[in-house]
């Protein structure tokens, strides 16, 4: 498969989206670090997307996306909680061949290039994709009348 629409997002393969006006071939996941309750994000791209249908009844199938990651380490992702921006470096990948992921358990996001700083031309910012058709509220603000 090319495409695939799941937890509120488009999703297609790096070829699929290339020289079109959106990108859907962006990916991120959040994991637990050795069961710990720290967690680390990996930030990736979709090149393939495998439905693999398992045999007998009940009927079962899941959905892979096989990915290339950035290197999460602090030379590949840096995060600058103050300003809320986070930064991978394309040009640097993870090491280790761990590509498979299961397609209900990522996030979209969008890679932007830095547009005038040649400091920063292996860099890009991750922004992070809002679900499609619905709305997210951070904060309720209740008002209460005399």
């Amino acid at each position: 498969m090319n495409k695939y629409c799941v937890n509120g997002f488009k999703f297609q393969t790096e070829e699929v989206s290339r020289n079109k006006k959106t990108n859907n071939s962006d990916v991120y996941i959040q994991c637990d670090v050795n069961g710990t309750s720290q967690t680390i994000e990996y930030y990736g791209v979709i090149h393939e997307i495998i439905e693999v249908r398992y045999s007998g009844w009940p009927k079962k199938k899941i959905v892979l996306f096989r990915c290339e990651w950035f290197d999460p380490s602090h030379r590949g992702t840096k995060a600058y909680h103050q300003h809320n921006i986070i930064e991978v470096k394309h040009t640097r990948k993870y090491k280790s061949y761990d590509p498979f992921i299961i397609a209900q358990n990522v996030k979209q996001v969008y890679y932007a290039p830095y547009p005038l700083r040649r400091d920063k031309t292996d860099w890009w910012i991750v922004i992070k994709s809002k679900l499609v058709g619905r709305i997210e509220i951070d904060n309720v603000l209740c008002v209460v009348s005399k």
